[in-house]
């Protein structure tokens, strides 16, 4: 039998874990299920108990599985497991991570890091994995119910979830792995700014009346948090701590992508396209930034691209905008699906006209026959690459700046 994670290059150890851990959350969901079901009907018992279990378990992975009494089930069985434990509420827990959150990044950056810090870190960061997964099965549960008080709940859901999320994502790249810190415990000057960035997000998040699904100020860090990556990337002298460090910053970019992609997913809205679209173009300016680095070759015309990918995170960093014309250029506006605004007055003028012939008329205008960015070779970077004029952009950005 052909082995399907061996042709994607996923090693046998990380197969394993995976695995390892897709059984516990499944396990971890089943007892959910069956404390729900105690506490909602606890009239049930033995055969139907059973049967009721599988029919929701049925339930939560078939989307068209709609049924008046299974839509009660579910959502008295959601309704019980909201309560965390006795003294708990789901609103209270919230704002207990950004309180435990804060906590572990001043331990993990005071100079002074042991292994409880270390042992608390990855503790936290469990306790958040976990609770990601519960929320994701309440919300499945709530999403089987039509009456209005269950969306009211999927809407508070949705905002808990995105923020249990952005939380653990301020963890993970503001402070240092277990691997990191048993190596070294100094902490530089930049990360201790990260962590502030960090740290004054989490802080920011504590206001009672807080209905934002994203945080600016988390966008302003992930903008830090991507010039360190690039920073670090073209090191010429790297050491083991610095490659860790630059690993860590670039997988909590992708996994914050791959968040808002989910959350998209649940619940498709303007708001967590944007979010995820600015996360995207983050993404790809590191990517575009780094490609010499990549292939070992460097040259000016690479240091220019990389100065302005930094100059672009930077910008943005004090709320100043970039031409849309710059980012098509560097090829990080490179997700057609996800459109700007410009693409959408183009889209309304070719109403009658198929996606397809969209795309590619978007493409043309971008002088570009790929809709991704994706390096193959060194030839294949310079010939879709375009040369810049880094006077000329200079120029160009300080008359935005005035």
């Amino acid at each position: 039998m052909v082995d399907i994670n061996a042709l994607r290059g996923i090693p046998p150890q990380e197969q394993d874990e995976n695995a390892i851990k897709e059984k516990r959350q499944e396990s971890r969901k089943e007892q959910l299920i069956e404390k729900g079901l105690e506490r909602a009907r606890p009239d049930l018992k033995g055969p139907q108990k059973e049967k009721a279990k599988e029919v929701l378990k049925q339930a939560i992975n078939d989307p068209n599985m709609l049924d008046k009494t299974i839509e009660d089930l579910a959502f008295s069985v959601a309704e019980s497991l909201q309560n965390v434990d006795d003294e708990l509420s789901p609103e209270a827990e919230y704002f207990q991570w950004i309180e435990e959150g804060q906590q572990v990044i001043e331990e993990m950056t005071d100079n002074d890091i042991t292994d409880n810090d270390i042992k608390h870190r990855e503790d936290f960061l469990d306790n958040l994995d976990q609770r990601e997964n519960d929320l994701k099965l309440y919300i499945s549960l709530y999403q089987k119910s039509s009456s209005s008080k269950a969306k009211e709940k999927l809407e508070f859901l949705q905002k808990k979830l995105a923020k249990l999320l952005e939380i653990r994502g301020a963890i993970e790249a503001s402070t240092k792995s277990k691997e990191e810190a048993e190596r070294q415990q100094d902490i530089q000057e930049e990360e201790r700014r990260l962590a502030q960035e960090y740290y004054q997000m989490l802080e920011d998040r504590k206001r009672k009346d807080d209905e934002i699904m994203f945080s600016d100020l988390e966008y302003k860090a992930a903008l830090l948090a991507a010039e360190t990556a690039i920073a670090l990337a073209v090191l010429e002298k790297k050491s083991q701590e610095n490659k860790l460090r630059q690993e860590r910053l670039q997988a909590y970019m992708q996994k914050r992508a791959n968040d808002m992609r989910f959350l998209h997913a649940i619940a498709p809205s303007s708001q967590i396209k944007d979010a995820y679209q600015k996360q995207q173009e983050m993404i790809n300016l590191v990517k575009v930034a780094n490609t010499s680095q990549q292939y070992g070759v460097y040259n000016e015309e690479e240091q220019i691209r990389r100065n302005i990918c930094g100059a672009v995170l930077e910008y943005r960093r004090r709320d100043k905008e970039v031409p849309e014309k710059v980012l098509y250029k560097l090829g990080v506006k490179s997700f057609v699906s996800e459109y700007s605004m410009s693409e959408e007055i183009l889209r309304k003028k070719m109403q009658n006209q198929s996606k397809e012939d969209i795309v590619k008329r978007i493409n043309e205008l971008r002088g570009r026959q790929n809709s991704s960015f994706v390096p193959k070779s060194m030839q294949h970077n310079r010939d879709n690459m375009q040369t810049f004029d880094r006077e000329r952009f200079l120029a160009k950005m300080r008359e935005y700046q005035r």
